[in-house]
């Protein structure tokens, strides 16, 4: 089985969808499983389908993918989120650890963030909302589950607009 070392690498995890088509922006998926990810980005498509898609397989690819480092530099292929689906249990960075990095460091600690883990429990949940996500969801992923946070996503955005600086074509 082929190894992949990061979501660039995965076979059109990142181009099924053209953004320009696209009316309600971009959902950031962070998963270290890439079974999972292309699950998730498969039920979100189907579930949402003027949504963009995009998936990176660890903490550390989600922060270059916001800062628009390391391949993610043009904004049409990767454009900035608007939500970020973020697993906590992943090796490199843990969740939580991306949670405080996001609060810490403007402009991205206004990009809602919505918490997805395998183990659901009050205390996990807890922290997470401590540190700033917006919802909290256990795997496997449904589509009845992206239809609430979507239609919730209206109120966490406003009056957000992505950084200036993460808009511009690289």
């Amino acid at each position: 089985m082929k190894e992949f070392n990061d979501a660039m690498d995965y076979p059109a995890l990142n181009q099924t969808q053209k953004p320009e088509n696209l009316q309600l922006g971009t959902l950031l998926i962070v998963d270290d499983g890439p079974v999972d990810l292309r699950f998730a980005q498969a039920v979100i498509t189907a579930a949402c389908p003027q949504l963009c898609v995009r998936g990176v397989l660890s903490g550390s690819e989600l922060l270059a993918y916001l800062e628009g480092e390391n391949g993610y530099s043009n904004r049409v292929d990767f454009p900035y989120p608007t939500l970020v689906l973020l697993d906590l249990g992943m090796p490199d960075l843990h969740g939580f650890n991306v949670l405080k990095w996001l609060r810490n460091n403007p402009p991205h600690n206004v990009l809602p963030v919505v918490v997805l883990t395998v183990s659901g429990g009050p205390l996990v949940a807890q922290q997470a909302y401590e540190l700033g996500a917006r919802s909290f969801l256990t795997k496997p992923i449904k589509a009845n589950d992206v239809m609430k946070i979507m239609a919730a996503l209206h109120d966490w955005i406003q009056p957000y607009h992505p950084p200036a600086s993460q808009m511009q074509e690289h």
